[in-house]
């Protein structure tokens, strides 16, 4: 029988536990940084890729939003105006002071003769203001009361799209960003059509009820220029005999979108001739003569059917510095009142 220590067998073959080496711990130290580091960059470089698209997206859509939206305005407008007298002066109208129309914007002068395309060297056509007039609800007027007698008299809104400079920068080490304004004006009911009211007692009635239920305090003949074209009316019913010169054409902002992109923090691009989407496509002056920026305006046709050719670029800041831009170019086809 054996009488050798239990606790002496249980000690043969035993090893010394140890620790890592100082080598070993700088070498797994180094191992782990290098892995963080990589799937740092991996997750960095995958989230600024997807900020990128997103971006792109986001340029691509609203650009696009915004220039069918241009071309739907248009197809419905009832009158066109361009750079020659009579719009112009309705243009200097507007009271547009609270959004003032970017310096160097121009109306664009009507072709009546040529198809669409870019313009002609040395003959000017283009513009980057759209001045329209559109349909508002008609107003249902009370012409007898006692035979409930009513009369629906048509409502006309002026509309301005034109660029503004915004108060923000959106873009890294660049200028004020530039929005797009959709201006409208109060409402004026057809001079012509109420006038063209035969009974006298009803054409009193239909102008009482326009002046005290709507508020409106003009009447707009659309056929004349701005400084004959408004005649006042009042609560008794009265026309005046005389069109009257208006100081403004006010401006309804219940109805005005005094900016369409920079509050979504995208921006109308400025002209770039080294950049593919930022340079115009109508116009063929020189930069140093006239930069339609992001947006332009091309007329062809008479009256009766008119194209309009637009094109809006805009633009968006993005990740590792880049610049995404939009260009989308529409056709709307009008015809005058």
């Amino acid at each position: 029988m054996s009488t050798a220590d239990p606790r002496a067998v249980r000690c043969v073959g035993s090893r010394r536990p140890r620790g890592f080496t100082a080598l070993e711990m700088l070498i797994t130290v180094v191992i782990l940084g290098m892995t963080t580091l990589v799937i740092e960059r991996t997750v960095t470089g995958v989230t600024e890729t997807e900020r990128l698209m997103r971006s792109i997206r986001a340029t691509i859509t609203k650009g696009q939003e915004g220039a069918y939206r241009l071309r739907d305005l248009v197809a419905t407008s009832r009158k066109l105006y361009g750079n020659d007298t009579v719009g112009k002066a309705y243009l200097a109208k507007l009271a547009s002071s609270g959004v003032p129309i970017f310096t160097g914007s121009r109306l664009p002068s009507f072709d009546e003769v040529n198809e669409l395309g870019p313009d002609a060297a040395g003959d000017p056509k283009t513009g980057n203001v759209l001045l329209f007039v559109r349909e508002s609800d008609p107003a249902p007027c009370v012409a007898n009361a006692a035979l409930k007698k009513t009369r629906l008299v048509d409502t006309y809104r002026f509309v301005c799209v034109y660029l503004t400079q915004s108060a923000r920068k959106l873009i890294s080490g660049g200028p004020a960003a530039l929005d797009l304004v959709e201006w409208r004006s109060k409402g004026f009911p057809s001079y012509t059509q109420v006038t063209a009211i035969s009974d006298t007692t009803e054409r009193t009635n239909v102008v009482k009820d326009l002046y005290t239920r709507y508020g409106y305090d003009y009447l707009w003949d659309s056929g004349a220029a701005v400084g004959t074209a408004f005649y006042a009316i009042d609560g008794s019913g009265t026309i005046a005999a005389t069109a009257s010169t208006v100081a403004t054409i006010p401006e309804d902002r219940n109805v005005s979108l005094r900016g369409r992109f920079v509050a979504g923090n995208i921006g109308v691009a400025r002209t770039d001739m080294t950049s593919k989407p930022r340079q115009p496509i109508f116009t063929t002056e020189p930069v140093a003569t006239w930069t339609p920026n992001g947006f332009e305006v091309k007329v062809v046709g008479p009256s009766g059917s008119r194209k309009v050719w637009i094109r809006l670029t805009v633009e968006q800041q993005a990740a590792r510095g880049r610049v995404p831009a939009q260009q989308t170019t529409v056709v709307a086809t009008t015809r005058d009142l």
